[in-house]
Order: structure tokens, then C-alpha cells, then sequence
């Protein structure tokens, strides 16, 4: 069973400080879902935990060094012991699901050799709030109580 230990801010920059300092070339990666969204809280120096723990990070890249971190740290890896939460590589087609125009609004951070891609937090919110799961609604008030919207 996966398990659900993403919850802080830092758990995500940790972890994109990390990755970035692995790998051997520059990389890209989108990075979307309730991870994003710490990412976000944390740009803002935010120490603020979700409301329900997530069980993982969802990042698109066209880097072949970069899913192969993430092909090792699937549910059920090493990497998930150890965290507590695994990466879930999505398609680039999941980027479809944001709003029109996202990369406009989007922020770019550099970690080492990895340039990591945020949507802004209403794209963000707005898959989820598609979906209307009642986690997806206490993370989208989460991000309106901190004002991250």
C-alpha cells in the first residue's frame, strides 16, 4: 500500500535540491499535482502542511536521465521507504488538463542542473477542482486559506 508522508514544503525542495545535484546534464521537468503546490507555499517561505498528506510528486520531463530518477523512485521503490511518498512520472499529455496559457503564468526555479516548472496555483487548482474529490477541495481552500491563490 502506498504510503502518504508528502506533507511539508520542504519535503519538495529538499528533493528538487537533490535530484538536481544527481544529475550529470541539465534537465527540465514540469512539476504539477499537490506537490506543486508546496512548491508554491514554499517559494513563499511558507512552513504550512497539507491538509491530507499526498502519496507522491507528479513531474512531466523529455529528459531521459531525469525519468530514470524517477523510474527509481516509483511506489514501491527504495526511494518510497525511505521518503515515504514516490514519484509518479506523468505524460506530457497530463499538461493538457491546465488551463489554456499556463506556461504564461507559470515559475521557474533552478535547483543544480534541474530548471523545474510550476503552473500557477489557480492552473493548478483547476484539475482538481474538475475532479471536485473532497481532497481536492480541502487543498484548493488549503491554498486560498494561505493565500497561494
Amino acid at each position: 500500500m502506498p504510503r502518504r508522508e508528502l506533507s511539508k514544503p520542504s519535503q519538495i525542495i529538499d528533493w528538487l535540491d537533490d535530484w538536481g545535484a544527481r544529475l550529470t546534464q541539465p534537465a527540465e521537468m514540469v512539476l504539477i499535482g499537490s506537490a506543486a503546490l508546496l512548491w508554491h507555499a514554499a517559494s513563499r517561505n511558507l512552513d504550512i502542511s497539507l491538509p491530507e498528506n499526498s502519496m507522491d510528486v507528479d513531474p512531466v520531463t523529455q529528459s531521459e536521465e531525469l525519468a530514470w530518477l524517477c523510474y527509481d523512485a516509483l511506489i514501491g521503490s527504495d526511494f518510497e521507504r525511505e521518503h515515504g511518498w514516490h514519484v509518479n512520472l506523468m505524460p506530457g499529455s497530463a499538461l493538457d488538463e491546465l488551463p489554456s496559457g499556463w506556461r504564461e503564468r507559470s515559475s521557474t526555479a533552478v535547483h543544480a542542473r534541474l530548471t523545474v516548472e510550476v503552473p500557477s496555483v489557480p492552473d493548478l487548482l483547476a484539475p482538481k477542482l474538475r475532479r471536485n474529490e473532497p481532497r481536492d477541495r480541502a487543498h484548493a481552500a488549503w491554498a486560498h486559506e494561505h493565500g497561494l491563490d
